[in-house]
This record gives C-alpha cells, structure tokens and sequence, in this order.
C-alpha cells in the first residue's frame, strides 16, 4: 500500500510561481508540517521545466563551515556547472586550508549562489531546507555574523530562491523575506485515501499537520479505527510519540533556561490560553524572569502569544507534553482520554497570531 503523500497542489502553485519570477520566499511552519515535501515536490517540477535545481539540508550541512561548504558544492550538478568549476574548486580548496580560512570558504561560496542565475542557458534553482539552521556556524571564527552575508547573497537572486525554516520567528528577525506559512491540511487532502467521516476524525486527532495525519491514515488503510490508532501510536514507543518527543527535544535544545522552559511548556500543556500573571505565580518565579523564558519559548515556536496568552503552536504537542513530560508513563485509559477530548471538542477557528513583523518589544507585555 502506498505511502500517503497528500499533495498540495495549490500551495504547490504558489511555489512555482514565486520561483520563477519572484524574489526569495520563505516557506514555514512547524517540524513536520510538510516543507520539505513540498520543496521535494517544486524541486522536480522546476526540473521538468528545464531549470538546474540545486538542494541543500542545511540541518545536516551547517554543522562547520568545511563541511557546509563540501554539501553545497556537491549539491552542484558537476555537468552543467563545468563552466564554473574553477571557482567551485576553489571555494574547496579554501575550505581544506586549514579553519581560518573557512570564513573566506564560506563568504565564496555565497558570492557563488548570488550569481547563479543561470547556467548554460538554463534558469538555476536554489531550495533551501531549515534556512536557519546557518546560525550554527556563527561559532566558528569570523562567522559571528554569518546569517547576514547569507541572507544578503539569496537577497540578491532575483530568481529561483526558496527557503524552508520549522523557526518562522528567528528567521524573520533574521531576513525580511516575505514568507508562505503552511496552513494544516484539509478533508480535500486526504480525501484520495479516506472516507469523509475517517478523515475527519484523523485531522482533528493530529491538528491537520501531515508527519501526524500519515501515521494515522495508515492505520485506518489497514482498517484501525482512527483513535484507537491514536492511542497506539502515542503510546511509549508508537510513532507519533517518538516524533513528539523528538521535536519537543529540539524545540527545548533552541531556547534558553532548559529546565525553567520546561516547566513553563508543562504549565501551558496543562492550561492554553494562560497569561504571564497566572504562569509566573504558578511558577514561583519574578515576573521578568518568566517573561524572558516565555518569549525565548516564543522565538523558537514552541508556543505563540495571542492576545498576551500563551499557546502552544503544535497541538498535539500540547497533549504529548501533558502525557508523557511529567516523570511516569501514561497509562491507555489516559491517552484515551486525550483523543475522547481532542475528538469531543467542537472545530472552533484557531485564534489569530500576531503579525509576522511582530517586534520582540512586542512581547514584553505588561503583567495584567
């Protein structure tokens, strides 16, 4: 049985336009929301048309400016870029000169990207995964600064250039890119593999974002019911619990005051929709204290501030968070529990976020 992709071709659209004539955009939303699917996806589209399409992880890659600077080389296809490789071979040979040297590697290698407009007659496309993962080399010498000059080089593309980021927040700050942030899915989505009815509960049990939805379709394919699925896959072990955990380890590894965070994402978990007032009382700590906590959460996505409360931008990570962060395994009648409340709930539209040129002063509300 074929693994469900849920196609969107409508954003899709919007991809392969924007690449084409526009300026770069960045694309976000959270882990597992479906960016690099959909960069997959714009990738092969763009090739059928013609255009040399260079991919890079930057998760993967951004791990030293040697190693970032091979990746991106080798995401070069050596045939068309034969006229460049002089430069290709320098840009490395630098590289392997010693750590120094890396800055000037690095600042080569985007001098490079910023002039690939086209090659041998051919339109090049730069996608970009986790964008903001480049903040990983501003710990090596001269590279303190290196998400400006790297912004500043896909600034300079006038075509051809998107980038993908689970951190909207800090890639904003970073770039003032115009950005497409991916909404859930839609019964219209998995309609190719479920009944109406089914796939109505299993967007609702995984908030619509399709790392969740996947599991779940796949269960009722082989005919589970969709909560009992749920409850399968969220149990110590299960699929959707090891994903849950996964992020929630990369969003805390992110942000600062590691264990002060994750007493206030428990807080938030068992209470959305909480203000500063009530979460720094409940906290025994001063209200600057948690404020600064609460907007580090804020700038990585763990959690979202609407309308001065807290609220956390993965729902269901809310509910893993509830479950399986607080010492002791949970028992089935307890994740039962979760989808009969997740599933109980009447659909109700998600409260607006604040706008994406929200300034961090923004979020250094008064205690009210």
């Amino acid at each position: 049985m074929d693994e469900p992709t849920f196609a969107r071709p409508e954003v899709l659209d919007v991809l392969l336009e924007r690449a084409r004539l526009g300026a770069p955009l960045l694309l976000t939303g959270p882990p597992g929301a479906g960016k690099t699917t959909l960069l997959g996806s714009l990738g092969t589209a763009l090739a059928r048309e013609g255009w040399i399409v260079c991919a890079l992880d930057l998760m993967g890659a951004a791990s030293s400016p040697e190693r970032f600077v091979h990746a991106a080389l080798e995401a070069l296809p050596a045939g068309p870029f034969a006229a460049r490789m002089g430069e290709a071979l320098e840009i490395q040979r630098l590289a392997a000169s010693g750590r120094l040297n890396g800055v000037n590697a690095v600042r080569a290698l985007f001098a490079l990207w910023a002039s690939l407009d086209e090659v041998g007659g051919r339109p090049v496309a730069l996608l970009l995964d986790e964008a903001s993962e480049i903040r990983s080399l501003a710990y090596f010498p001269g590279l303190r600064d290196v998400a400006k000059p790297f912004f500043a080089a896909l600034s300079a593309r006038r075509r051809g250039t998107i980038l993908a980021t689970s951190f909207p927040t800090m890639s904003k700050r970073l770039a003032a890119f115009e950005t497409l942030d991916l909404a859930p899915l839609t019964a219209g989505h998995l309609s190719p593999f479920v009944s109406p009815r089914v796939s109505e509960d299993v967007l609702r049990l995984s908030f619509g974002w399709p790392r969740y939805a996947r599991v779940l379709v796949e269960r009722t394919r082989q005919g589970d019911d969709a909560a009992a699925a749920f409850v399968s896959e969220l149990r110590l072990g299960g699929r959707l619990e090891v994903s849950l955990r996964a992020t929630y380890e990369s969003l805390l590894l992110r942000s600062r005051g590691y264990g002060s965070s994750k007493a206030l994402l428990a807080m938030i978990a068992e209470k959305q929709g909480q203000n500063l007032t009530a979460l720094y009382r409940e906290m025994g700590r001063s209200p600057g204290a948690t404020r600064d906590y609460l907007v580090w959460l804020v700038e990585v996505d763990a959690v979202k501030m609407v309308g001065k409360r807290y609220h956390y931008v993965d729902g269901l990570l809310a509910h893993w968070v509830r479950l399986h962060a607080r010492g002791r395994v949970p028992s089935v009648a307890e994740i039962e529990a979760a989808a009969h409340d997740i599933l109980g709930k009447d659909r109700e539209p998600a409260p607006e976020a604040k706008p994406a040129a929200q300034k961090k002063e923004e979020l250094l509300m008064e205690i009210d």
